[in-house]
């Protein structure tokens, strides 16, 4: 690979469509944030990411980028369930507001990997994958992305490509994430029997 080449979402979507394959990354970063939230992201992770979206760090993002699950992070919309965290909205990701179709560029997902994480870190409820992961595709515009941060590969959402996955190493003996990114189609259209969105 050519040294030059700067490796970001345009490379990412060029690389899928030229080699028919999902480009995968790998970035090694220090651990924790110096908040040492629990379940936070590592430490450059958010500005790494963003600025792997081209997205502009000094206005914050806020009109760009929703992060979901938000818990300490620094930019976009926030939203979470602990007001301890001071997120933008506190509000269920599973169940998002219905005006918001559409409406943002990206959307980043971090929620607890399971049911006994979300009660034991954050006195919260069940996680459903489908359900949090369905929202975030709705609320995304055409062609924008959505960002699964897990342990796990996760399924790809209905109505988007996969188009990169980042595995994020830290310390050693702890076990990598993976940043998986999906893009949605860009031919959605209105599904008014359940408020929701199909493909074209």
């Amino acid at each position: 690979m050519d040294k030059s080449v700067e490796i970001d979402v345009d490379f990412a979507l060029s690389y899928k469509k030229e080699q028919g394959r999902v480009l995968n990354l790998a970035w090694v970063l220090p651990r924790p944030k110096r908040d040492h939230y629990k379940g936070g992201f590592p430490l450059w992770f958010e500005e790494k990411l963003l600025r792997f979206f081209g997205i502009d760090l000094k206005d914050m993002a806020k009109d760009e980028v929703i992060q979901l699950f938000s818990g300490m992070t620094k930019y976009g919309f926030r939203v979470d369930l602990s007001k301890e965290v001071k997120p933008d909205l506190i509000c269920d990701c599973h169940k998002l507001p219905k005006e918001w179709n559409n409406r943002w560029d990206i959307a980043i997902c971090d929620p607890p990997y399971n049911d006994e994480y979300s009660k034991k870190l954050y006195g919260t409820g069940k996680i459903k994958y489908k359900d949090y992961i369905s929202e975030a595709v709705r609320i995304v515009e055409p062609g924008g992305f959505i960002c699964s941060y897990h342990w796990a590969m996760t399924p790809r959402p209905d109505g988007t490509d996969l188009i990169a996955r980042i595995f994020v190493g830290t310390r050693t003996w702890h076990k990598p994430r993976i940043c998986n990114i999906y893009q949605k189609h860009k031919k959605m259209k209105p599904n008014p029997s359940n408020n929701t969105q199909q493909i074209d």
